[in-house]
C-alpha cells in the first residue's frame, strides 16, 4: 500500500477529473434528482442522495486503474453514492462499511467551501477543501471522517467506493 495513505489515512488528488467534467456530471445528477423527485437521505437529513447513478458508475469503473495506482494495490469497484447537501447539513463523524474500504469523495459543484475532516492514525484531524474535480482518497473503514455544518446553499459530491482485491 502507498506509504503516505498508510501514514495519514488519505491522499488528496487535485484534478482527479477535469472541472468541466465535474460540472457536467453535477448538472446531469441535479437534473436526475429533480426529474425523479429524489427525497431525503437517511444519513443526512434534508439532503438528497442516490446510489449508483449511471454516470457515476461509469466513472467508478473508468477510474479503477488510477485508484489502483494511487493506492499501490489492486482495487475492485463496489458502488457509488452521490449526495446534494443543503444549507445546515452536516455529516456526523463515522467510519464506513466494508464495501467502502477505499473511498473517494469527489467534489462536483459548490457555492461555498466546506472541508471534509479525516482523522489520521496519530489522532490528528485534518480538514481539506476541495474544488470541482478534486478528490480525497481515504481508508473509509479505518479513518473517521465528517463534515461540520454547511454554511452554503448547495454542495454536490459523489463517493466512489472500492475494496482491495486481496
Amino acid at each position: 500500500m502507498n506509504q503516505y495513505i498508510e501514514n495519514s489515512n488519505f491522499i488528496y488528488i487535485p484534478k482527479f477529473i477535469f472541472p468541466e467534467r465535474a460540472n457536467q456530471l453535477a448538472k446531469e445528477f441535479l437534473e436526475f434528482v429533480e426529474k425523479y423527485d429524489i427525497k431525503d437521505d437517511v444519513q443526512v437529513e434534508n439532503s438528497q442522495s442516490y446510489q449508483n447513478f449511471v454516470g457515476f458508475l461509469e466513472l467508478l469503473c473508468e477510474k479503477t486503474p488510477e485508484v489502483t495506482k494511487f493506492l499501490g494495490e489492486t482495487v475492485l469497484p463496489t458502488y457509488t453514492y452521490a449526495r446534494v447537501y443543503k444549507n445546515g447539513n452536516e455529516l456526523t463523524r463515522h467510519t464506513d462499511r466494508h464495501a467502502c474500504e477505499v473511498s473517494l469523495t469527489l467534489q462536483l459543484k459548490k457555492d461555498h467551501d466546506w472541508p471534509i475532516y479525516i482523522k489520521k492514525p496519530n489522532g490528528e484531524s485534518v480538514g481539506i477543501d476541495l474544488d470541482s474535480g478534486d478528490a480525497i482518497m481515504y481508508l473509509g473503514c479505518e479513518a473517521e471522517h465528517w463534515r461540520e455544518k454547511f454554511e452554503g446553499t448547495e454542495y454536490v459530491q459523489v463517493f466512489l467506493h472500492y475494496v482491495r482485491s486481496r
